[in-house]
């Protein structure tokens, strides 16, 4: 009978050390899991950090553009003034100049969503040059929305004041910055 137990015994121990054995791996791979799971979650946090700051970059890159492009447009504008004052021949610039594209580009991103559908042909196309009412709108917007936020109102505050949305005050504000 001592015998009998001692096998039993024997092969309960047995199975005890394989029931270790297994759990122990099982917690490796779990381990091991979570590690591979952490690798990748920081290269994509890398990746797409990566890919923020680029888009940064080229946004800056398209502002400073544009706002060059602005200065260039205006220098030909005054030009072009001085021209037509000692000729009499009216020199018009290409419309599908870099440059103008640009500053339509601009005009249109800030003239308001109304005057832009009024503005549309029968093919439903808008042109993108704005008129001369919408441009005086837009500049004594643009002074209201400075002489606001030189006031110390915040973008929340003046965008409420003026009845525009916040982003919209933070994109008037970023592309009328002096830089």
């Amino acid at each position: 009978m001592t015998t009998f137990l001692f096998i039993i015994s024997f092969l309960l121990n047995i199975i005890s050390l394989l029931a270790i054995i297994i759990l122990y791996t099982r917690q490796n791979r779990f381990i091991d899991l979570e590690k591979r799971q952490g690798k990748m979650l920081q290269e994509m946090e890398e990746t797409i950090s990566t890919y923020l700051i680029e888009m940064k970059e080229e946004n800056d890159a398209f502002i400073s553009s544009l706002h060059k492009s602005k200065d260039e447009h205006s220098a030909s504008q005054s030009k072009t003034v001085i021209q037509q004052k000692s000729d009499s021949k009216h020199k018009v610039e290409e419309p599908g100049s870099p440059a103008n594209k640009r500053l339509n580009a601009y005009k249109a991103y800030n003239k308001p969503a109304a005057s832009i559908q009024g503005n549309e042909d029968e093919g439903g196309w808008s042109p993108l040059v704005p008129d001369e009412s919408s441009a005086n709108e837009e500049k004594s917007l643009v002074n209201k929305v400075i002489t606001l936020q030189q006031k110390g109102l915040s973008i929340d505050e003046i965008a409420k004041s003026m009845g525009k949305g916040k982003t919209e005050i933070e994109l008037l504000l970023k592309f009328n910055q002096k830089s």
